[in-house]
């Protein structure tokens, strides 16, 4: 196991938390397709300008190009999509205990099309840490951005949330199989995004979404400021660093250390609310690392 691939893991949970919080908040502003229309653009010119600046920016097999292509459409058009929607339904915490069982099924899919062996203590250590992080999320409900909603609404939210778990591992695993077959870190995070970017504006397209998606834009222009910073930590950054992670980890143990997102998110919300966290959230934590240190030394 390498302790770089686990260190930069732990990174991605972390950078992907702070995206999250970054869009959700402009998501209640200007709602989800503005925010995905310009957000990918934004990832894809960053992480070209660096393609081209290292000498990385090749143009892959059309095999590799479908895996890339896979893995995009999966993990962030529909994966964030369901995301965004189901934080914004019942509320980012809540979700995210939904979401937190993507390295699960990440193991699942890995499993039938990767190969990967799990063993009995790899399962015992994801179950660990998915109870932990179920913890803390269930007692960090002082989140006031939390919205009120009824018994279906929450069924919907808990649905779309699921969604988006099973649709963030797929695209784990096609990245995965994309890094196995030769494709670089860098290049791949630029043609997920690129991709991704390219069919976010088809559907938009399609559906009449970009009039009105502008349109949020240019009544609430404050919050253009947002998309940099979660650009940095989300799509762009966010995204490279879990494909560099990827390459040196299984997918699943990849998946299951950047699951621990919620712990993430809590330390996060912690430092800047300047609260501690309740009793039941240390011990959420404590639970989940155990789980993570159950599956690494397996």
């Amino acid at each position: 196991m390498s302790g770089f691939g686990v260190f930069l893991a732990i990174a991605t949970a972390f950078s992907w938390a702070l995206g999250c919080v970054v869009h959700t908040t402009a998501s209640r502003v200007v709602g989800i397709p503005a925010v995905m229309l310009i957000r990918q653009p934004l990832a894809s010119v960053v992480l070209g300008i660096f393609c081209l600046v290292m000498g990385d920016l090749w143009l892959p097999s059309l095999h590799l190009f479908w895996l890339a292509a896979a893995s995009g459409v999966f993990g962030i058009i529909i994966g964030d999509a369901c995301q965004y929607a189901g934080a914004l339904t019942i509320g980012l915490r809540p979700a995210q205990v939904c979401q937190s069982l993507s390295s699960c099924f990440t193991a699942l899919f890995g499993s039938i099309y990767l190969n990967e062996y799990i063993g009995l203590q790899g399962w015992l250590g994801m179950f660990v840490a998915t109870c932990g992080v179920i913890l803390v999320v269930l007692s960090e409900q002082r989140d006031a951005h939390n919205p009120p909603v009824s018994s279906k609404q929450r069924n919907k939210g808990v649905i779309i949330s699921l969604l988006a778990a099973v649709f963030v591992a797929l695209g784990i695993v096609f990245s995965k199989q994309a890094l196995q077959e030769g494709i670089g870190a860098l290049p791949l995070a630029f043609y997920r995004n690129a991709i991704s970017t390219a069919g976010i504006w088809a559907v938009g397209l399609a559906f009449g979404a970009i009039r009105p998606a502008f349109g949020n834009l240019k009544a609430n222009p404050g919050i253009l400021k947002l998309f940099p910073l979660g650009c940095l930590f989300g799509p762009a950054g966010g995204i490279w660093l879990s494909c560099v992670a990827l390459d040196y980890l299984p997918a699943a143990v990849a998946a299951m250390l950047i699951g621990l997102q919620p712990i993430a998110l809590l330390i996060i919300t912690g430092i800047m609310e300047r609260r501690i966290p309740a009793p039941n959230s240390i011990i959420g934590s404590i639970i989940a690392c155990t789980g993570a240190a159950i599956l690494l030394l397996r």
